[in-house]
C-alpha cells in the first residue's frame, strides 16, 4: 500500500496538480449553554415547574481571497442549539469594501436594525397555539434561500456613516396552492446611519418588507417596515425599535408566538427597549416587549380582538473566567388571546446556567 501511495503522490506531482486541492481558511466558534429553567403559569392547571436546558452551537467558518483580492467565504452550523447542520451561502467580498450575499441571503431590512439590548437567559413561557403577536422587530422578514442581498461600501453615497443594502429572492417554481401559505419572494431595502453626539455613539437603522405567496386564496402578503435606535455612551448601552406589518404563518412553521399554518396576523406590530450596562466582569441588562396583532384565517377577512403580547425581563452575567459566563435571569409575560387573558400562557420565568464559549 505504501508503494501505491508514493506513486500516485509522484504522478500528481508531475502533473503541476499538487497545489489544486489547497484548503481555504478555517475558524470554528461555539458555545454550550447548560442551566435550569423554572416557570410559574398564572394557570393553576400549569402551576410551576422546573427544567434543565441544554443549547450547543459549533460553526465553522470557511474564507480565502483570490489574487485580485476578492474575499470568497461561506460556512455551516454542525449545531445550532435546537437545530443540527445549517449550511451558508456564499459571501464575495470586493476591494471597494462592497458586499454580494448569494444563496440564503438575507433580507435587507434585518441587516440594518440597530442593536437592542435585552436580558440573557433562557427563562419563558410556553405559548399557547391559538395566542399570536410579534415578539421580534423582523417578524414581517420572510422570502426565500434562492436569492442575494448586496451591500455597499461604508460611508455609502459619499455620507460618513451610512451603510445600505438592497436584497431579492424568488421561490417563482413553487406550486401555487390554495392551502397553506409559502414565501414565493421577497424584496427588501434597509440602511444604517452611525453618528456621534457628545460623549455617545448612535446607530439608526431600519427597513422595508414586501412579500409575496404562492397560495391563490390568501388575502394578504408578508408586508412591513421597521425601524431602531441604539446608543454607546461609555459601559451603557440603550436600544429602542418599532415594527409594523402582516405576518402569515408558512407550512410547517411558527413565524409569532404561535402562529399556526395557514393564518396571517394583520395590523401587527411590537415595540422592544432594552439597556445594559458592563461593570468589571458584571453585566446588567433589562428589556420590555409589547406586542399586538389581530389573527385570523389567512383566506377571510380578519376580524374580532386583537392578540398581545407583554413581556418584562432582567438578567445578571457574570464573567466567571476567559470563555465562562454565568448568569441569572428573570421574566414576566401576559399574553391576551382576542382581548382575553390567556392565562395558560402567561405568568413569571427564571434561569440560572452558565455559558461556555470557545
Amino acid at each position: 500500500m505504501k508503494k501505491e501511495l508514493l506513486i500516485a503522490s509522484a504522478l500528481v506531482g508531475s502533473l503541476g496538480l499538487a497545489g489544486v486541492a489547497e484548503a481555504a481558511s478555517a475558524t470554528m466558534s461555539g458555545h454550550n449553554r447548560v442551566g435550569v429553567v423554572g416557570t410559574d403559569a398564572d394557570n393553576a392547571t400549569n402551576g410551576s415547574t422546573n427544567a434543565e436546558s441544554r443549547q450547543s452551537t459549533f460553526s465553522v467558518s470557511l474564507s480565502e481571497t483570490t489574487d485580485g483580492g476578492i474575499g470568497i467565504s461561506t460556512g455551516f452550523d454542525l449545531s445550532e442549539e435546537t437545530q443540527v447542520l445549517d449550511a451558508s451561502g456564499i459571501t464575495l467580498t470586493f476591494t471597494s469594501g462592497a458586499k454580494l450575499d448569494l444563496i440564503e441571503a438575507g433580507n435587507a431590512a434585518n441587516t440594518h436594525i440597530a442593536t437592542v439590548p435585552g436580558a440573557s437567559g433562557e427563562m419563558g413561557i410556553s405559548a399557547a397555539t391559538d395566542t399570536n403577536a410579534p415578539t421580534t422587530l423582523t417578524f414581517a422578514s420572510g422570502g426565500d434561500n434562492v436569492g442575494f442581498e448586496f451591500h455597499t461600501a461604508a460611508d455609502a453615497f459619499g455620507v460618513e456613516g451610512l451603510k445600505a443594502s438592497v436584497s431579492f429572492s424568488d421561490n417563482s417554481d413553487a406550486a401555487n396552492t390554495t392551502g397553506a401559505h409559502t414565501d414565493a419572494g421577497m424584496m427588501s431595502i434597509g440602511a444604517s446611519y452611525v453618528t456621534t453626539a457628545g460623549d455617545s455613539t448612535v446607530t439608526i437603522g431600519g427597513g422595508l418588507y414586501q412579500g409575496s405567496t404562492t397560495s391563490t386564496t390568501s388575502l394578504y402578503e408578508d408586508e412591513g417596515y421597521v425601524v431602531s435606535i441604539s446608543a454607546v455612551t461609555g459601559d451603557l448601552t440603550v436600544g429602542f425599535g418599532y415594527a409594523d406589518g402582516t405576518n402569515q404563518a408558512q407550512a410547517g412553521a411558527n413565524q409569532m408566538d404561535g402562529n399556526a399554518s395557514g393564518t396571517t396576523v394583520t395590523g401587527a406590530s411590537v415595540v422592544k427597549a432594552g439597556a445594559k450596562y458592563v461593570s468589571g466582569d458584571i453585566t446588567f441588562a433589562v428589556g420590555v416587549t409589547a406586542g399586538e396583532g389581530n389573527d385570523g384565517d389567512h383566506a377571510a377577512a380578519v376580524s374580532g380582538s386583537n392578540d398581545s403580547h407583554d413581556a418584562t425581563s432582567a438578567s445578571i452575567s457574570y464573567a466567571v473566567a476567559s470563555g465562562v459566563t454565568a448568569v441569572l435571569g428573570w421574566t414576566d409575560v401576559s399574553r391576551d388571546d382576542d382581548g382575553a387573558a390567556a392565562s395558560d400562557a402567561s405568568g413569571s420565568s427564571w434561569y440560572v446556567g452558565a455559558t461556555v464559549s470557545f
